[in-house]
């Protein structure tokens, strides 16, 4: 008679613990796949930036708007043979 009375307890003890395991692995689940959620917002957002990081670097690297800056703002003109002046060097002197 004590033997069945034992055995049912620790299965109720067991189907306790199982009860609570089960819980336990869902909200960790939910933890996970909320954080996974997240990372992925994440991930999409910088990737988003990243693409229009890239488009403005396109912009500015752009020849014409790189020539116009330098021509406008630094003063920078094309070479003009009339106004140029060529230098020789003498190689004895360069070589020492």
């Amino acid at each position: 008679m004590k033997r069945p009375v034992l055995t049912l307890l620790v299965l109720c003890v067991t189907a306790l613990a199982s009860a609570i395991a089960v819980v336990e692995v869902r909200h960790q689940s939910r933890s996970l796949f909320t954080d996974l959620e997240s990372l992925r917002d994440d991930r999409d957002r910088l990737n988003t930036a990243w693409r229009q990081l890239q488009l403005e670097q396109g912009a500015l690297a752009m020849q014409s708007r790189v020539e116009r800056i330098a021509r406008d703002d630094i003063g920078l003109r094309s070479i003009d043979p009339e106004n140029t002046t060529l230098i020789r060097l003498d190689r004895r002197r360069v070589e020492q």
